[in-house]
């Protein structure tokens, strides 16, 4: 993607630019580049601007990514609640955990960005950019509780809190787990008896959402403080 811009001028025209640094962003990342070797060069060499000129639109890399990271969550919210609303009548939390599981696999982009949004998202911005995306991502995460609650019923309030963090572990922590190094991959390849270790995204994101759900939803009211 390399298109040359003139100066964005008008809010259009800015709002317009970054949606082209983040749709570029979007594309490394979809061809297979990891949040690690993202840098902002190559970013702006893609998206057809100077570094200096990105850094007019995003402060940082970071700060890029997680624009993109709240752009894909709700547009993966989107997709869930497609998802549950098309589901048929087997248990809840069998549904809800296929659901999550389906539709966060349907999303490489997301799980990349979720892994690292902790140890590299969130640092190097400032207290404004972290602040913003916090507040997105708090609503997001209600969203999540709510559209899992409609399946599986209320959760006291710490458990909600719990299960919207815990999806997020598990969206991301699967995700790194599932991607083995070359060297590991390879491993893999030449030992068959280490196969079983080799983890399916899909179908461990299924597990643990239903192991969390089903844990949450017997676990004594006492117990939740």
């Amino acid at each position: 993607m390399t298109t040359a811009f003139a100066r964005a001028r008008s809010e259009e025209q800015r709002d317009a630019r970054r949606a082209a640094i983040l749709s570029a962003a979007d594309e490394l990342l979809r061809a297979g580049t990891r949040v690690g070797a993202l840098s902002l060069n190559g970013l702006a060499r893609h998206v057809g601007l100077a570094k200096s000129n990105v850094l007019r639109y995003f402060e940082t890399r970071e700060a890029v990514l997680l624009a993109l990271l709240d752009r894909e969550y709700g547009e993966w919210l989107d997709a869930l609640e497609m998802a549950l609303a098309g589901a048929d009548a087997a248990p809840a939390v069998e549904v809800v955990a296929d659901a999550v599981a389906r539709t966060a696999a349907q999303r490489p982009v997301l799980a990349e960005l979720v892994a690292n949004s902790a140890t590299v998202l969130e640092h190097n911005v400032s207290a404004e950019v972290a602040a913003d995306y916090k507040r997105s991502a708090y609503a997001q995460s209600i969203r999540l509780v709510q559209l899992i609650e409609d399946h599986v019923g209320e959760l006291p309030h710490p458990s909600r809190i719990a299960l919207a963090a815990t999806v997020n572990l598990v969206v991301g922590g699967a995700w790194s787990m599932c991607r083995p190094s070359p060297g590991m991959a390879e491993a893999y390849e030449k030992y068959p008896e280490l196969s079983a270790m080799r983890l399916d995204y899909r179908v461990s994101v299924r597990e643990l959402t239903a192991a969390v759900l089903t844990g949450l939803l017997v676990r004594p009211a006492s117990d939740r403080a």
